[in-house]
């Protein structure tokens, strides 16, 4: 039996929670915009292989990302929403290569830039890769809004499952906000990690019923070509 590829790309969304996940816990628990530059070189200093340990995690948990979208905007456009398996696609890419930048931008950090004696020019790229992530949450937001929209028209999940992409497509465009220096509000704070749990579970949720649904079984065109014309 030919392997259902089109069925395990559904699935790659299960791999991508698990490894970002895996990835953030490694890294543990970075610090806060509001810390000074000391102590954001002591932590990106002394947590050197744990850093970048988990960044390489989450990088290689994106290409399990794309693939996954992939698999949603291929449905979608199969389903004739091409336009909106287009903006899947488009935003999920984007998403995936500003989150590899992020991730790199840290490894980097930890890998010799923290070690280099500059404190403030650590502290100022810390900064920049906190912006960045809190910026490309409005192409999350799409991305997730995107594709409930487009799996809900095609009856391809259900409706509870739809509204709370619609809820956590709202959480991540209000995430490019949050710039307080420090609190629930900042770029490190409690709201930016609220919107990357719910977005992290929808995908979780999204991509098992997907797996689900998806034939058991693809026809291949050898098994076509060779099946009696009635």
């Amino acid at each position: 039996m030919a392997t259902n590829w089109e069925r395990w790309a559904r699935g790659a969304g299960v791999v991508f929670f698990v490894l970002a996940a895996a990835g953030f816990i490694v890294a543990g628990e970075s610090p806060k915009v509001s810390d000074s530059a000391e102590d954001v070189v002591q932590y990106l200093d002394s947590s050197r292989s744990q850093v970048i340990v988990g960044a390489v995690l989450f990088a290689i948990s994106l290409v399990f990302f794309v693939w996954f979208a992939g698999a949603v905007a291929n449905h979608l456009r199969e389903a004739g929403e091409g336009r909106v398996a287009a903006t899947v696609l488009a935003t999920g890419a984007a998403f995936a290569a500003v989150q590899l930048v992020v991730a790199a931008l840290f490894a980097t950090l930890a890998y010799s830039v923290a070690g280099g004696g500059d404190a403030a020019v650590t502290k100022a790229l810390f900064d920049l890769d906190l912006g960045l992530d809190l910026l490309d949450g409005l192409l999350a937001g799409l991305f997730v809004l995107s594709a409930a929209i487009g799996l809900k028209r095609t009856n391809s999940i259900p409706a509870w499952l739809a509204w709370a992409g619609v809820v956590v497509a709202a959480l991540h465009f209000l995430r490019a906000t949050a710039w307080a220096r420090d609190g629930f509000w900042s770029p490190s704070g409690g709201y930016p990690l609220i919107a990357l749990v719910c977005g992290l579970a929808w995908i979780l949720v999204t991509s098992i019923v997907l797996f689900r649904s998806a034939p058991h079984a693809q026809v291949t065109p050898e098994a076509r070509a060779s099946s009696p014309i009635t």
